[in-house]
């Protein structure tokens, strides 16, 4: 997606001294830290809070030892992401432009780009809300409504296909996939929105009017980038959809969603915004890369702050938390890289997803000694 943009968002560049580039990227790393922190104290504090409050019939559970426990911890990741998305955009949004600044490859040359726009960091923090609440209540809703034994569900979308065919109800396990689907368009239709006071149609995505498109694949309009853009649109939104459904596939032990979350953010996101604010860019990455990064790193914050009460078998986050956490990533992943780099990242994500409906994650990492250890790690009750 950033590829789209990238002539329109070069007419705006302009050169920075090394030292700037330097302490843009000790910003973005700052910012990077505070999400992180800020949120996993804020759980770790709203669990010790809560965890008697939940103890309600309704939200508990038997987790995979049967053993009855709070299924729905992920309500406190939902608060804490969202309380440190609101906090970090407004932090961003107050500083003055060009205080932190993103940067844009150009071959031979090491340029900036001014901050993305307030309008444009409004829009990414609305779509993160957008993300952590609709993710958040259809994970929920499947948690509460649906298998009382949520380690004998049904995983993966066949499985609820087949679910729903066989009671002949709409399942709230459908519900969840087909409308997180729905969601994750909306979010990425609003995170890559364009301000039409910037320079040049589309020039800060050229995500492009979805509805345009829509009227030119029905014929009955006319717009050259109208494929584009709905293509656009959709693989971004795949994109988000199966990473938040790769979080429920892998949740099936006491912190291993948590554990992926942070590996995934820490290989491929955390670096991607780091380079954003320095000169070395062996990526096209987008404008709103470490806006991203930072909402991305307060929902893996969030679940980090749950994970020893979470290892040692007192909660579960259930979808309600972990099916968030993967959208996020998800989009971070959207926002920061070229499209060539996200049909790669798709292919992954659904090579992954349509594996889990032949094998089982858990036996696979069983089966792999260093998987299994850093899967058991501080789990006393799994060594």
């Amino acid at each position: 997606m950033a590829s789209v943009a990238a002539t329109a968002r070069t007419r705006a560049m302009t050169l920075v001294p090394p030292l700037a580039l330097i302490t843009d990227t000790t910003q973005a790393g700052a910012l990077l830290v505070a999400a992180f922190a800020g949120s996993l104290l804020v759980a770790a504090l709203l669990w010790r809070w809560f965890s008697v409050r939940m103890s309600r019939d309704r939200w508990i559970r038997p987790n995979y030892r049967g053993q009855p426990i709070v299924a729905v911890s992920g309500l406190v990741v939902l608060i804490a992401g969202s309380v440190a998305v609101a906090i970090t955009a407004a932090v961003i949004i107050s500083l003055p432009a060009g205080e932190i600044q993103w940067a844009v490859f150009v071959p031979g040359q090491s340029v900036v780009s001014a901050r993305s726009p307030d309008s444009a960091t409004i829009a990414g923090g609305i779509a993160a809300l957008v993300l952590l609440g609709g993710f958040g209540w259809l994970g929920y809703r499947d948690d509460t409504r649906g298998t009382p034994d949520g380690h004998n569900a049904p995983s993966g979308f066949a499985g609820h296909f087949r679910q729903s065919l066989r009671q002949r109800a709409f399942t709230t396990g459908l519900q969840k996939a087909l409308g997180g689907f729905v969601v994750a368009a909306v979010a990425v239709q609003v995170a890559l929105w364009s301000d039409p006071g910037e320079a040049g149609d589309n020039a800060r995505t050229g995500s492009g009017d979805w509805f345009r498109a829509l009227l030119h694949v029905l014929g009955l309009g006319s717009d050259p980038d109208a494929m584009w853009n709905l293509t656009t649109l959709g693989r971004g939104a795949v994109i988000v959809a199966l990473a938040a459904n790769l979080m429920n596939l892998l949740d099936r032990a006491p912190g291993r969603a948590t554990k992926a979350a942070g590996a995934w953010w820490l290989v491929w996101i955390a670096p991607a915004a780091l380079l954003a604010s320095g000169s070395f860019r062996p990526f096209d990455l987008g404008p709103d890369t470490a806006d991203w990064a930072v909402w991305s790193a307060a929902a893996v914050g969030a679940s980090a702050g749950l994970l020893r009460s979470e290892l040692a078998e007192q909660h579960m986050q259930g979808d309600t938390g972990v099916n968030p956490l993967g959208a996020l990533l998800g989009m971070a992943t959207v926002v920061a890289y070229s499209a060539a780099v996200e049909w790669v990242v798709l292919a992954i994500l659904a090579v992954l997803n349509l594996a889990s409906e032949r094998w089982s994650f858990s036996r696979i990492i069983d089966a792999v000694p260093p998987l299994r250890w850093l899967d058991r790690l501080g789990s006393p009750y799994r060594n």
